[in-house]
């Protein structure tokens, strides 16, 4: 039998590297892809710095990690530098072995790294006009001035190691601009924000894991907990593990508070004013950092009703080929087991989010031990009907001071209260986004209180478990100094 002819048809560097460039990378996500490099090092503190002002713009990220040999180095400025069917690492951040190279070239011509390990410094530059002049895959080395000559070279040689990137000759960043430095301004601006939210998880010691620092031009990225787990109204539902053969999916829902319950910082952490809606659904991470979220991937619309639920789904990097993630680490799909599971959980987890809109604080939340205001009846499934409390203390204590006649006056007003409550009107004031001034509920609050302390026999402290001042735990302490002398 004859054997097949082979031809080895090597790629045309030039062709192929442009071709790579317009894969789609956001400077933000290209950032955030040189920064995976950085935490897969270990690296506890990330610098990102750009300045469009100088006479040669640039951006660079330095970290403390680990650092490359020299070989390590030259090796990772190969395109496909590693198998993405290889196994990882649980916490390398990296698949294709293109990320650097890819992310990087995406938005300038020349590429630069540093890296010290060991003691040895050394460098490696993609430089696209030696490729062009060519038409080799050639990697420069460059010599001791132009290593002195890069932006943050004396932090990097002042650490004990490190790897410093350098993106130089933007030509990609700043294409078809008249002013390249707002060209530049505008095109990072989204930088920070990005940051924060993609590696949130990062910024806080989470198990075994210590936190890292990172930083834009200085700047410490915000907090970007799209859980709220400083909120005390925020709910945590019981989580599902969803066993694989490449591995476990770890799933875990939470439903935020109603709007009117958040702070404007909250709002801002949560998805901004306008976000709460276009931001509900899965959150997905891999080795903790956040590849995509705020979808519901296509298997429920989304809606109104489900704006508060937020699941975060954990997936190891064994999973990667299953989960469909492209280079970017920016798109993902679940695999059709996680998928059609997923998709069970899913009424859960907004049955949920509808009651948090329609009634927050009731029964069932971390507030089910109140003495409530008002009771639910479902006297049969699917009819309801709220009436007051005839045992809130408040009432209890009024109802006391009448005498048999009124107190039945008094129940009967309280019945056509009940029947008469505009349900359509308040379901959709509390769909709306309409955030509450805390100093407005303290002040409100406080006057709640006095009042009940004037009208019972109850201390401060039963007085702050009945609603509506149960409901704001995280003011018990400003109320508590404002009325102390009662």
């Amino acid at each position: 039998m004859n054997q097949a002819q082979t031809l080895e048809v090597v790629p045309d560097p030039v062709s192929l590297i442009e071709s790579m460039r317009a894969v789609g990378y956001t400077v933000e996500a290209a950032v955030a892809d040189i920064v995976d490099n950085s935490l897969s090092a270990e690296a506890r503190t990330v610098q990102v710095q750009y300045d469009a002002a100088a006479g040669s713009p640039f951006v660079a990220i330095l970290d403390d990690g680990y650092g490359m040999a020299p070989d390590e180095l030259t090796h990772a400025m190969r395109h496909g530098s590693s198998n993405p069917t290889d196994q990882r690492g649980a916490t390398d951040l990296g698949r294709f072995g293109l990320g650097l190279k890819t992310a990087s070239l995406s938005q300038c011509s020349k590429l630069t790294v540093v890296s010290s390990k060991a003691g040895i410094l050394s460098a490696r530059c993609w430089d696209l006009d030696v490729v062009r002049q060519t038409s080799r895959w050639l990697v420069v080395v460059p010599d001791e001035s132009a290593i002195a000559a890069l932006p943050l070279i004396k932090r990097l040689r002042a650490q004990a190691s490190g790897t410093l990137v350098v993106w130089q000759d933007l030509d990609r960043l700043t294409a078809g601009a008249k002013d390249v430095q707002a060209e530049m301004t505008a095109r990072m601006d989204p930088l920070l924000e990005h940051l924060a939210l993609v590696f949130h998880r990062f910024a806080k010691k989470e198990g075994a894991h210590p936190s890292v620092r990172i930083t834009v031009n200085g700047l410490s990225l915000p907090p970007r907990d799209p859980f709220l787990a400083d909120n005390d109204f925020r709910q945590v539902l019981e989580g599902q593990p969803i066993r694989h053969e490449r591995g476990v999916v770890d799933v875990q829902p939470f439903v935020l508070p109603p709007i009117s319950r958040l702070t404007e910082e909250e709002i801002e952490t949560a998805g901004g004013r306008d976000g709460l809606r276009g931001t509900q659904g899965f959150y997905i991470y891999r080795a903790r950092r956040l590849v995509i979220w705020g979808t519901w991937f296509r298997l429920v619309p989304k809606h109104e009703a489900y704006k508060l639920t937020r699941v975060r789904v954990d997936i190891p990097n064994s999973f990667d080929e299953l989960w469909a993630l492209d280079i970017k680490k920016s798109a993902a799909y679940p695999p059709d087991a996680i998928r059609n599971r997923l998709k069970q959980l899913i009424p859960h987890f907004a049955d949920k989010s509808r009651t948090a809109i329609v009634y927050p604080g009731r029964p069932g939340g971390p507030n089910a031990a109140i003495a409530p205001l008002w009771d639910r009846l479902e006297p049969k499934h699917g009819s309801f009907s709220y009436q007051v409390n005839v045992d809130h203390p408040l009432v209890a204590s009024f109802s006391q001071s009448l005498n048999a006649d009124q107190q039945r006056h008094m129940q009967t007003i309280l019945e056509y209260l009940g029947s008469s409550l505009p349900y359509d009107q308040i379901y959709a004031d509390m769909c709306g986004d309409r955030p509450r001034d805390p100093n407005d509920d303290l002040d409100r609050l406080e006057e709640i209180a006095r009042s009940l302390l004037e009208l019972t026999d109850l201390e401060l402290p039963a007085v702050l478990r009945i609603d509506p001042l149960a409901r704001f735990p995280a003011l018990h302490g400003a109320l508590t100094e404002r009325i102390k002398d009662v």
